[in-house]
C-alpha cells in the first residue's frame, strides 16, 4: 500500500551528508527543511546541492523548505549555573550589562507591559513584568530555575511591530533561499495576521518571478485571532506545537489543531504538524506509544504532512524516526480506507469553486467504484490536485504537470502517489500513451483522467 501522508525532515549535523539523505529519501522523505535558525550559509549550499543530486539519479521530486527564524527572541551570554528562584526580582536589559540578564531585542521595552509574562526556555521559567524604562524591563519570578545562554524568551501576551515580523536576519536569509538556493518554500515564523504573509510575498518578488509557497507557521497567541484570513492568504498552514504551546495554554492546542486542519482543508491549502513528533527518539531507537498514537490520530483529523526536527537534524536515529513516521502513516490510512463508519471523511464544500469542487469529487466517486487504477491529474499551477485530494480519494493519484515549481509545491499534499514531469501535449490521448510508455500504467489499466481550468472542465474514463 503507497503512503499518503507526507514527510517533512529537518536536515542537520545528524543528515547533512549525501549518503545520509539518500537514506532519509528512501525510508519516506518528501520535504527537506533548512532551519535558519541554526546553521550557515556553506552547510545550506552543500545540503542543497546533496538534494538536488539525488532527486536526479533516483527521480523522485524533491521539496526543499527554508524555514526564516522570525523575530525568536532569546537570552544573551549568561554565566553558568545563574539561578533564579521564585520571589526574585531581576531586571532585564537589551544591551549586555554586569548584574543584569541580557536580552538583546531592543524592542524589549516597547513591548512589554506592566503584568505582563515574560518566559524562558519553553515555559520553564515563568517572570511577570514590573515596570519598564529605557533599555531595562523589570520583573518578578514566579517559576525559577537556571537561566542558560541563548534560551528561548516568550511573551505571549505582547504583540510584536509590524517592522519585527521579519527582521533584517530573514530578508538577508529569505535573500540567499531565493537567489542561491533556489528553494521551493518558505516557512515563515511566529505570523500574527495576514499582512505578515503578504510582507513575506512581496520581499521575495523582489528575488524571483516563479511562485514560491509560504507556509505560516502558528505559534503566537495573536494568530489563533486571525486564522480565517491567515489561512487564505498563505499556501498552507504548520501547527508549531511547541511555542503555542507556551503562548497559549497547552490544553487548547489539540483544538486549535483541530480548527485549522478544518479551516486549511475547506480552502484547499495543506496543514503540517510539526513539534516533539517522536521527541523520543532523539535518543531513543523507539518511539513511545504516545507518540505513535498522537501522530495516528493527527492523521485521523486528515493532517497533511508531519515535520520531524531535532529526531532528523540532531537525533541519534534519524531514518529510523522517518521510518517509524511511514510505518504509522500507512497502518492509520489503511484503517481509515477499510473502516469508513468509524472514520467517516466530510468533505467541506467551497461556494466560490462549486463547480470544480463537484467535478473532484465525482472524479473521486466514479474512480472507485470502477475500481479504477489511478487519477490521473492534469495540472499547471496545482488547483486541479488540490480539489481532488481534499476529498481523501481511495485511488491512488497520479499527479502529470509541465511544470517543476508546482511539482515541487504539490509534495505538501496528502495522498499523491506519483509527480510526473510532461512537458508534451496535453490531450487525453497522448496523456495515456505517456503513460503506458513511461510504464506508469499498463495494458488493461482503468483510470480517471481530470482537468480543470477556466476554459474546459473534463472528466474522462478511459481503458489502457
Amino acid at each position: 500500500m503507497i503512503r499518503r501522508t507526507k514527510i517533512v525532515a529537518t536536515l542537520g549535523p545528524s543528515t547533512e551528508e549525501k549518503t545520509d539523505i539518500r537514506k532519509l529519501v528512501d525510508a519516506g522523505m518528501n520535504i527537506a527543511r533548512l532551519n535558519f535558525s541554526h546553521g550557515n550559509y556553506d552547510q545550506f549550499k552543500k545540503i542543497v546541492k546533496n538534494i538536488r543530486t539525488i532527486e536526479k539519479e533516483e527521480e523522485k521530486i524533491l521539496t526543499i523548505m527554508q524555514d526564516l527564524q522570525g523575530p525568536k527572541i532569546r537570552l544573551g551570554e549568561m554565566p553558568d549555573n545563574f539561578t533564579v528562584n521564585k520571589g526574585d526580582k531581576i531586571t532585564f536589559s537589551t544591551k549586555p550589562e554586569k548584574g543584569k540578564v541580557h536580552i538583546p531585542y531592543p524592542l524589549l521595552p516597547k513591548v512589554v507591559k506592566k503584568g505582563q509574562m515574560l518566559l524562558i526556555e519553553d515555559g520553564l521559567i515563568r517572570t511577570k513584568v514590573l515596570s519598564t524604562k529605557a533599555h531595562y524591563v523589570r520583573a518578578e519570578v514566579i517559576s525559577g530555575g537556571i537561566l542558560k545562554t541563548k534560551k528561548g524568551v516568550n511573551i505571549p501576551d505582547s504583540k510584536l511591530p509590524a517592522s519585527a515580523s521579519l527582521t533584517k536576519k530573514d530578508k538577508s536569509d529569505l535573500a540567499f533561499g531565493i537567489k542561491t538556493l533556489k528553494v521551493d518554500a518558505i516557512a515563515v515564523s511566529f505570523v500574527e495576521d495576514a499582512d505578515d504573509i503578504i510582507r513575506v510575498r512581496k520581499e521575495i518578488r523582489k528575488h524571483t518571478k516563479r511562485p514560491v509557497p509560504i507556509i505560516a507557521k502558528i505559534e503566537r497567541r495573536d494568530a489563533l485571532k486571525n486564522l480565517k484570513a491567515i489561512t487564505a492568504e498563505a499556501d498552507g498552514v504548520m501547527v508549531a506545537r511547541g511555542d503555542l504551546g507556551i503562548e497559549t495554554k497547552a490544553e487548547r492546542v489539540p483544538v486549535v489543531q483541530k480548527k485549522m486542519l478544518a479551516l486549511a482543508r475547506k480552502a484547499n491549502k495543506p496543514v503540517i504538524i510539526a513539534t516533539q513528533i517522536l521527541q523520543s527518539m532523539v535518543e531513543k531507537p523507539i518511539a513511545t506509544r504516545a507518540e505513535v498514537s498522537d501522530a495516528a490520530n493527527s492523521i485521523f483529523d486528515l493532517s497533511d504532512a508531519f515535520m520531524l526536527s531535532n529526531e532528523t537534524a540532531v537525533g541519534k536515529y534519524p531514518f529510523r524516526a522517518v521510518r517509524t513516521l511511514a510505518k504509522v502513516a500507512k497502518a492509520t490510512e489503511k484503517a481509515i480506507f477499510k473502516d469508513a463508519e468509524l472514520f467517516p471523511i466530510e468533505t467541506p464544500q467551497s461556494e466560490e469553486n462549486i463547480e470544480d469542487e463537484t467535478m473532484a469529487l465525482n472524479a473521486a466517486r466514479v474512480a472507485e467504484e470502477i475500481d479504477a487504477k489511478a487519477i490521473v491529474v492534469l495540472t499547471k499551477n496545482g488547483f486541479t490536485a488540490r480539489a481532488i485530494l481534499k476529498h481523501r480519494p481511495k485511488t491512488p493519484v497520479t499527479v502529470v504537470t509541465n511544470s517543476l515549481t508546482t511539482a515541487r509545491a504539490l509534495n505538501f499534499l496528502w495522498g499523491i502517489n506519483e509527480i510526473i514531469l510532461h512537458k508534451g501535449v496535453y490531450r487525453s490521448e497522448e496523456i495515456k500513451n505517456f503513460l503506458v510508455k513511461k510504464k506508469h500504467l499498463k495494458k488493461g489499466d482503468d483510470i480517471v483522467l481530470v482537468k480543470l481550468s477556466d476554459r474546459k472542465r473534463s472528466l474522462v474514463v478511459m481503458s489502457v
